[in-house]
């Protein structure tokens, strides 16, 4: 089955699709839930990633995986200033046996390491998404360039002064 990736414009699109994304399901197109849940043949998916920290993309990811799936949750909520909620009916009201991860997965700091690794060794190369660099005094620029999109931002890239000044 093809991997269909939520993802608007065509930058990041396109970015998508260098890392693997066969499929492209863009929200400012359809309804992303009906999509996908149309291109899985009303199966769901076998894991989901929620990454942008609204309580709209942390209920859709319930509703698109299947029974038994995994979601993922490494979206930032603290914009949010009322509790997250599970939605029972796609949550099978308990019983669907979906696995729920909060932060990057249950790996913690070797997961980390496992990453960190990876791009040491060059076999994961970060840098086609990496659009735009900032110093670490205009990290606050490069946070509210990524909320806004402007630019054409995807990814900052923030240097940190290596002697401490």
């Amino acid at each position: 089955m093809e991997k269909p990736v939520p993802e608007p414009g065509p930058a990041r699109q396109e970015l998508a699709r260098r890392f693997g994304a066969d499929l492209i399901v863009d929200h400012t197109q359809c309804d992303p839930v009906e999509r996908i849940m149309a291109l899985t043949d009303g199966q769901g998916v076998d894991a989901a990633i929620e990454a942008l920290g609204t309580p709209q993309t942390w209920e859709a990811t319930f509703r698109v995986t299947k029974p038994g799936g995994r979601i993922s949750n490494v979206g930032y909520h603290g914009e949010v200033h009322e509790p997250l909620t599970i939605p029972l009916e796609p949550f099978g009201y308990g019983m669907s046996d979906k696995q729920v991860y909060a932060g990057f997965n249950r790996g913690g700091r070797g997961w980390l390491r496992r990453i960190f690794r990876l791009l040491e060794t060059g076999k994961v190369d970060p840098t086609p998404m990496t659009t735009h660099e900032f110093g670490f005094d205009e990290i606050g620029t490069a946070f509210r360039m990524m909320a806004s999109k402007e630019g054409g931002i995807i990814k900052p890239l923030i240097h940190f002064d290596a002697d401490g000044a």
